[in-house]
């Protein structure tokens, strides 16, 4: 949390905490998913719930602190209204398995817990602040709406995990009322989450315009024929019984029975022979730390402490290069410098470099603030300067004993920067949002939402800085001290969060593929950027005369086969006529008729032929407006290339993710899609290598299942579909068709993407049971892919997660669902990832080891694009051999498999004849 608010303290008042014990747990368990104890035990709600009291405790101070929870078995509110949360879905096992956990936390924490039967926590709350005297100043941490209503001057609502506090002013700032007025406004908005009506047709805005015009909710029901807005007129007539309902259900009781006096809820000392043994058997080796230090056990500084220090952070601003040199010289060479840079927006060539933060602790920051073209008032270093004195301190192949490991967010961002000033620093010991990633792919992304999942401090988010979308101000227009004090705290986050980040990547065995895949990728991905690729704009030119004719020629027919003209693009105006005028079957409903969904026309493709042209005239638009007509204008004016940004936290799977253009999803199974490859060329003197992994995804699965028939085909180098066709079909090899062998194409891939009888008789184009019997026989000949799908299913369930060739973790928390769909969907992510992660490790391998060859090797040609299961290289001519063995070699040596790794090699004066 941020630190502690001034409301209520200028007059030296005593603070009650209450903390409203489902709701932070909830959002815990959430926010960490598929952490376990040793003994199998979940623990990471507790965990988080741990950090957050922690945190609260020690930052607010307080002399009475309490902990509500809600009773089982429902409220007083079932009884008065039947239907009240009953859409809420059952609770999951792991977390229902964590609360006494959690109950156990608090009591020995000398923190009162409080569950009262007939009463929500709420009530409770509200009970509590009542009865809490004058000179009490009360903080309700909780993200809930319904407890905005008793903010007060004295009473504050505290988020705990992403440090936002609301007094009276915040709620009217956010919500347009005070909070005196949130429980009408809430009356007429409702909540979904616990079925509460509301007024239908009355949203959030609406319903603050009706009460600061109205006053109450009675006022405003009484008066309801005389509101001038005829949609808000009609719904209050007609569900005004709905809103009185709705403010009885969300009206908080002040006489809680509280089996405690006031004075009761004083804080007490830690029960540490209770919380020592019970942190050990969690795991809760941080915890631990601090409960030593905290009772002068002795111990390393813990990451609490260190939060404690950021409260106070000082940030010196740094503009001068002896300021700087000496800055970086008094680093302490034994502990890691974290860095945070601040880069504006653009490709990794023109984006442009604002400034950095560095730190060795949480108190004490400096801030570089980078003098560039059109930043405020011209101040700052020259960028050439502060990056040359970087790598005076920093340098790669050089000495520097007295420099100390550095890390940061945005490593990849900001090492390629630095390469645009020809400096080049050793490589970087962490990426915290990396870092982040690996343990949990699906887990928060930013340093503000990371931090606070690890016990520290959340550091402001980069739009609470500088506004969202259309009105986000750019990067170098912001005032430097408040871009100053931004990255000093990302810096300090950052260095906190390291140590708590590695002892998880250890604990969960991902440290290796960190430290020696991923890490060392950012430097590869970094120089792709900044590389880019050319693009022949003539070419593009000449795609998009050639598509947009063949799109007015499919109009002409669209129009011809509907009978009249309409807007192709309008899903609206289709609707009228696939289904009102054609009267073809609805295959789908949506909130705004009926769907007109890629998947819905082609199986309405089935009964009439205007689906399938609009369906062909989608993709080509798409494909023109997307890639033909968006790439010349993201060609750079300083390089006269285009420069992709790849992610490496852009797939929960590992696979690398593309932007600007997104290069991953140029398709190449249509000729329209395989033809923008053509506008990718070589610069002068070189050559397009393109070299990709062969069936990579059906070697692995070959090496996961150990089926003999599978691993046999592989390395009698046979066409793996054609022997597939033979085996189930029971026929020689060279008897197979091609349609048996586009049959057992489908299958093989279907295995790996989970696909059913039922999707895959869609794709064959035959009926499901027959679909059912191709499948069936596919897991009779190949029983090794059956037993792989089987166990990695059963591990799954059991453990929570599944795991790659690398050890890359993927949490599934939905395969205990009793959502049917979420559950099945799940089930797929599980064989899927198992596989396509594990594809990932490779490529990811394979392009640092291909980066390191060309480096050792002194050769000139460079690695360009990532797509899949392909490396693309831009080489001069004379090099073409070496870099296609060199490639081929790297690639086929990262990782033995049961089976070998092959890798097809072409070259060309485009993408698509390399390929």
């Amino acid at each position: 949390m941020s630190p502690k608010s001034e409301r209520g303290q200028a007059s030296g008042r005593r603070r009650l905490v209450v903390i409203d014990g489902a709701n932070t747990l909830y959002r815990a368990f959430f926010a960490i998913p598929g952490l376990r104890a040793s003994d199998g035990t979940p623990t990471n709600a507790a965990l988080g719930f741990t950090n957050m009291l922690t945190k609260v405790l020690r930052e607010e101070s307080p002399a009475y602190a309490a902990v509500t929870f809600d009773p089982r078995g429902g409220s007083f509110r079932n009884r008065l209204y039947p239907e009240y949360k009953a859409n809420r879905d059952a609770q999951p096992e792991d977390l229902s398995t964590q609360f006494p956990l959690v109950h156990e936390i608090v009591k020995a924490s000398g923190v009162a817990l409080l569950e009262v039967d007939d009463f929500e926590a709420d009530d409770v709350i509200a009970t509590l602040v009542a009865q809490a005297p004058e000179d009490v100043a009360v903080t309700i941490v909780s993200t809930d709406k319904d407890l905005m209503q008793l903010v007060s001057d004295r009473v504050e609502l505290a988020d705990g995990m992403k440090d936002r506090r609301y007094g009276p002013a915040e709620v009217e700032e956010r919500f347009g009322v005070g909070p005196e007025q949130m429980l009408d406004l809430r009356s007429l908005v409702g909540d979904p989450s616990d079925n509460i009506p509301g007024v239908k047709g009355i949203g959030a805005k609406g319903a603050a315009k009706l009460i600061g015009e109205w006053g109450t909710l009675e006022n405003l029901l009484e008066h309801a024929g005389e509101v001038t807005a005829k949609r808000a007129r009609t719904a209050l007539e007609e569900y005004a019984d709905d809103a009185r309902l709705s403010k009885e259900l969300s009206s908080l009781r002040f006489d809680v029975p509280i089996p405690l006096d006031f004075d009761e809820l004083a804080l007490g000392e830690p029960e540490v022979a209770v919380l020592r043994p019970l942190f050990e058997r969690l795991g809760f080796t941080r915890q631990l730390a601090a409960l030593d230090e905290a009772t002068g056990a002795g111990g390393a500084p813990s990451t609490a402490s260190a939060q404690g220090r950021m409260d106070s952070l000082s940030v010196e601003t740094v503009e001068s290069k002896q300021d700087l040199r000496r800055a970086l010289a008094a680093l302490d060479p034994a502990t890691p410098m974290a860095l945070c840079p601040v880069v504006g927006e653009g490709s990794v060539v023109d984006a442009p470099w604002v400034g950095f933060a560095f730190c060795q602790g949480t108190g004490q920051a400096f801030y570089v603030p980078i003098r560039g073209e059109g930043q405020l008032l011209g101040t700052g270093m020259p960028p050439e300067e502060a990056a040359a004195e970087l790598e005076r301190a920093f340098g790669e192949g050089k000495k520097r004993s007295k420099a100390p490991p550095w890390l940061g967010p945005k490593m990849k961002v900001f090492q390629a920067v630095l390469e645009g000033f020809g400096t080049r620093l050793r490589p970087p010991v962490c990426d915290i949002e990396l870092a982040a990633f690996l343990v949990d792919p699906a887990g928060p992304k930013t340093l503000s939402s990371i931090a606070p999942a690890f016990g520290v401090g959340a550091p402001q988010g980069w739009e609470d800085l500088a506004g969202r979308g259309a009105k986000q101000v750019p990067a170098a227009d912001l005032a430097v001290p408040d871009v100053a004090q931004w990255a000093a705290a990302q810096a300090c986050a950052a260095w906190a969060l390291r140590s708590p980040l590695v002892e998880r990547l250890e604990a969960d065995g991902l440290f290796a593929l960190f430290e020696e895949v991923e890490m060392p990728l950012t430097r590869v991905l970094g120089e792709m950027e900044r590389m880019g690729v050319r693009i022949d704009e003539g070419r593009l030119a000449e795609l998009s005369e050639e598509y947009q004719a063949e799109l007015e020629r499919l109009e002409a027919e669209i129009y011809r086969l509907a009978g009249e003209k309409f807007l192709v693009s309008s899903p609206k105006q289709l609707q009228v006529i696939l289904f009102e005028k054609l009267k073809l079957p609805v295959i789908k409903k949506t909130k705004t008729g009926y769907s007109t969904a890629e998947g819905v026309l082609e199986q309405l493709a089935a009964h009439h032929e205007l689906p399938g042209v609009i369906l062909a005239w989608r993709r080509l638009a798409k494909l023109k407006s997307t890639y033909i007509d968006a790439l010349p204008a993201l060609v750079s004016e300083r390089t006269g290339r285009i420069h992709p940004t790849f992610h490496q936290t852009g797939a929960a799977t590992g696979r690398l993710s593309a932007s600007n253009p997104n290069v991953q999803n140029i398709p190449i199974r249509t000729e329209e899609g395989i033809r923008i490859r053509e506008a990718f060329v070589p610069a002068e003197g070189c050559e397009l290598v393109s070299a990709d992994y062969s069936q990579v995804e059906l070697r692995i699965l070959a090496h996961y299942s150990a089926d003999e028939s599978l691993i046999d085909a592989f390395q009698q180098g046979e066409d793996i579909h054609r022997r597939t066709a033979a085996e189930v079909a029971g026929i020689e090899v060279d008897e197979v068709t091609g349609e048996q062998r586009a049959r057992a194409k489908a299958v093989n891939f279907g295995i790996i993407y989970g696909s059913s009888a039922f999707g895959l008789a869609n794709q064959l184009g035959i009926a499901t049971p027959e679909a059912q019997e191709t499948i069936d026989a596919y897991f009779e000949r190949y029983r090794g892919v059956r037993r792989f799908l089987d166990e990695t299913m059963a591990e799954a369930k059991s453990c929570g997660y599944v795991t790659t060739l690398l050890g890359r973790r993927r949490y599934l928390p939905d395969l205990d669902s009793r959502n049917r769909v979420l559950r099945q969907a799940a089930e797929r992510m599980a064989v899927n990832t198992v596989i396509q992660g594990s594809e990932a490790d490779l490529i990811k391998q394979a392009m640092v080891a291909v980066h390191e060859a060309l480096g050792e090797g002194g050769l000139r040609s460079k690695l360009i694009l990532q797509v899949h299961d392909e490396l693309v290289f831009e080489s001069p001519h004379a090099e073409v051999e070496a870099l296609s063995g060199l490639a081929r070699e790297c690639m086929q040596g990262v990782y033995s498999l049961s089976v070998p790794l092959e890798v097809d090699l072409g070259t060309g004066a485009n993408w698509r004849e390399a390929h």
